[in-house]
């Protein structure tokens, strides 16, 4: 019998409800100065802060007003805290601390000042294969912590990943424990990203977050979806996610990339998760072959010739 997920979170901010909207040396609390606002969801708004507790640049997560009555809110609020603040993998964010008293709970986490996949993408343009083999490993390596925690991250893209050295898998927010498959019963996560089974109310897995690095991987290296733009108002769900009912296009006839790359990256983007790899240390060696073969052996994410899995 698989759990189900009931509850649903976007990343689009609601108009016209309140905010925060903190200033420059504005206190969320007395151990917390805001330095800057970094953004805002549905569910929270996210500042740059002075933490006076750690005496350190820190970014924060704040609910809300119009959310810290809501049950469903502080029901995400500690799933967040309870999932993240387990993970202890270099390349996931690191959550420090967190308050729950009204009235402004607050999540605090390590700032990260490297910029996203996504914002190299539109700012500079596509990542070559080399680089973006290293950082597939690398989030690979965050996505299998999580797993072998039994959390899934489902919300994998861009956006959520830096390009900095260590890189780092961004947003928790989204991400659920797992004891077995999980039943969505609405659908969560960044339309252009998700895996079918995510779209359409099915059971998602480790492998629902490898079709979502694929799409990222795709991505990096051709500045170009895998899948065509849905129609957010058509009344078919295989018209709002053309994920469920089509393939995505072959990236050897996209981009030109190494016929290993394209096979790892395609094999995350099958429809059927069955068809996907095992697991996100899987797809972190296949991409490791890729280095190998490229003959960057400055570049490999592991000495040549060790063993990295039993």
């Amino acid at each position: 019998m698989a759990q189900e997920i009931e509850d649903v979170e976007t990343a689009t901010p609601e108009p016209d409800l309140p905010l925060w909207d903190l200033k420059r040396g504005a206190e969320i609390d007395p151990t917390l100065v805001v330095i800057d606002k970094l953004g805002e969801g549905t569910r929270y708004e996210a500042y740059r802060a002075w933490d006076r507790e750690l005496f350190c640049e820190t970014a924060v997560k704040v609910i809300r007003p119009h959310r810290v009555g809501d049950d469903k809110a502080l029901e995400g609020f500690e799933r967040e805290i309870t999932i993240g603040m387990r993970m202890t993998h270099p390349y996931l964010v690191r959550f420090l601390r967190w308050s729950a008293k009204p009235p402004r709970p607050y999540l605090v986490m390590e700032y990260v000042r490297a910029q996203t996949l996504g914002a190299h993408l539109q700012d500079v343009g596509a990542v070559s294969i080399p680089e973006t083999c290293l950082l597939g490993i690398r989030m690979a390596g965050a996505l299998q912590h999580m797993h072998n925690n039994w959390a899934l991250h489902l919300d994998v893209k861009p956006y959520n990943v830096t390009m900095g050295d260590p890189p780092k898998l961004l947003d928790l927010s989204l991400a659920r424990t797992f004891a077995g498959p999980l039943k969505m019963r609405h659908t969560v996560g960044t339309k252009e990203y998700m895996p079918p089974e995510q779209c359409e109310y099915g059971e998602v897995t480790p492998q629902s977050d490898l079709f979502s690095l694929g799409a990222t991987l795709y991505e990096s290296v051709s500045k170009m979806l895998p899948f065509p733009e849905g129609d957010a108002d058509a009344e078919s769900r295989a018209d709002q996610y053309p994920q469920i009912a089509c393939d995505a296009l072959p990236l050897a006839e996209v981009t030109d990339v190494p016929r290993e790359f394209a096979q790892v990256v395609m094999a995350c983007l099958a429809r059927d998760p069955r068809r996907r790899p095992d697991s996100a240390i899987e797809v972190a060696v296949a991409l490791e072959r890729v280095v190998e073969g490229l003959g960057l052996k400055e570049l490999l994410a592991w000495p040549k010739g060790v063993r990295v899995r039993p």
